[in-house]
């Protein structure tokens, strides 16, 4: 076979294999950052992340929790030793208390809640992201959003999380837990003279939800809209449900809603819950858009990074990718 036809195959090869790297970009990251630590790099940030210098007015619980009161009965409960710098949210009501997100490790968080209410306590996660369940293991009552996606992850009344759901480290393994509480998208859950709404938000994973406390003007979205940076490129998450997702918001939560993220911290305040406010959610719904069409300016190639105002960026994948 002459020299030029093999360079044909070979050639050919090489951008079959270029195109199946890209198709699966998502599914390689999540595949190298399980082997490695720190995971892979995408483009650096242009803003800081770091909160400005000053007191905290947060409490130190078991030499690890960090408790801040934010409103009436209603607590940020946060984990800056962990290297994500979670936060978790506790509602309380008259009968029992809604805590939102399990916790990062599977360190137990009932040390932090024991000084804020000694009514017993449901855990809902915003996701199934290993730093959203892995603290679920230590509860047993738990509430889960119903969709075809979480109840196919039960078998014989327990929930076993999959690969890309989960996204552990390498030799992390998901918690196993039984739901007890399952809430259809919109429903709400009673605390006792206090009613939250699960909403249905996809856009970082295609089951997350967010916390709405209609009473209170507050919104808790996990992953969804945080300060720092935002993830749409991880296997589940999708530029046109995080766009579907804030306009159903922007269009139906009050002006004033109040939004507390699951990652630390503001870059223009001293340490604190990470609070945004919907024109945060405006500026998120508009750098999606400009992404989706082609009208950002981003750094990086297959992985790429988007300003969307001074206190977030936006990491996600190529252009053609943007789905």
């Amino acid at each position: 076979m002459k020299m030029w036809k093999l360079a044909g195959i070979f050639a050919a090869i090489l951008i079959v294999l270029a195109g199946v790297s890209l198709a699966l970009a998502p599914v390689v990251y999540a595949e190298l950052a399980r082997l490695m630590d720190p995971p892979p790099a995408w483009p650096p940030s242009s803003i800081s992340e770091a909160p400005l210098p000053g007191p905290s007015s947060a409490t130190v619980v078991d030499g690890y929790w960090w408790v801040q009161r934010i409103a009436t009965d209603t607590y940020a409960i946060g984990e800056p030793q962990n290297q994500l710098d979670n936060f978790e949210y506790l509602l309380v009501g008259k009968s029992r208390a809604l805590l939102i997100d399990g916790g990062a490790t599977g360190r137990d968080i009932h040390a932090a809640l024991a000084t804020l209410t000694n009514l017993p306590v449901t855990v809902i996660p915003t996701h199934l992201h290993y730093d959203h369940t892995n603290g679920l293991r230590n509860f047993t009552s738990i509430a889960l959003i119903d969709l075809p996606e979480t109840r196919s992850r039960v078998r014989e009344g327990v929930v076993y999380l999959g690969r890309y759901q989960y996204l552990g480290a390498a030799g992390q393994d998901p918690p196993r837990f039984r739901v007890t509480e399952w809430v259809r998208p919109d429903g709400y859950i009673d605390l006792g003279e206090r009613r939250v709404q699960v909403l249905c938000t996809p856009g970082h994973t295609t089951s997350s939800i967010s916390v709405h406390d209609p009473a209170a003007k507050m919104l808790f979205t996990g992953d969804l809209i945080y300060t720092t940076t935002l993830y749409a490129f991880l296997p589940g998450s999708s530029l046109s449900a995080y766009l579907a997702t804030a306009d159903r918001l922007l269009a139906t939560l009050p002006g004033d809603t109040v939004i507390y993220g699951a990652h630390c911290c503001r870059n223009d305040a001293p340490p604190g819950a990470p609070w945004l406010d919907m024109d945060d959610l405006r500026d998120v719904r508009r750098a999606v858009e400009n992404i989706r069409t082609g009208t950002a300016t981003g750094r990086g190639f297959i992985i790429r990074r988007f300003p969307v105002n001074p206190r977030m960026t936006i990491v996600t994948l190529y252009p053609f990718a943007n789905r």
